[in-house]
């Protein structure tokens, strides 16, 4: 861990990134505590939320390998962005499951996985922004051929 205090860190260009590995560690480490989800709900409530969570990575790291040369480099980009805040609502939406559905999951217990899924859809967000910005340009020409010519 850096030595830096938080308060003091600035955002990471792949800040995204950051927040859903953190993301990704805080619900497998949640789903597996036997306190949290017991062995009888792990199959069907907590698999499916580990697979959900690494599914959104996977979008981002998909989205992240791609540096739009023409549009439609750009297009498949953008879809891989728009899949992984699609994989946020899909989470929220089993993390509600779960508080519903399992008797031992406190709601304060998840403050930490709540604030990072939250961060990381706001941060996916606005890297879909600013790659609208970017490669406005590649846009505007509408066409398929890369920026250098």
């Amino acid at each position: 861990m850096s030595n830096v205090h938080r308060r003091f860190r600035k955002e990471t260009e792949l800040q995204f990134l950051v927040t859903a590995q953190e993301l990704q560690f805080e619900l497998t480490k949640f789903v597996m505590r036997e306190k949290n989800i017991p062995k009888k709900w792990r199959l069907i409530i907590g698999q499916p939320l580990i697979a959900k969570v690494d599914e959104l990575l996977d979008n981002l790291n998909y989205a992240n390998t791609i540096f739009p040369t023409n549009i439609s480099e750009y297009e498949m980009r953008s879809k891989y962005q728009t899949l992984a805040v699609c994989n946020c609502w899909q989470l929220h939406n089993k993390i509600v499951r779960m508080i519903e559905c399992v008797q031992s999951v406190k709601i304060e217990n998840l403050e930490k996985i709540a604030e990072l899924l939250t961060n990381a859809e706001v941060l996916i967000k606005k890297w879909k922004k600013t790659d609208k910005e970017r490669f406005k340009k590649l846009l505007a020409d509408g066409g398929d051929k890369p920026e250098s010519e």
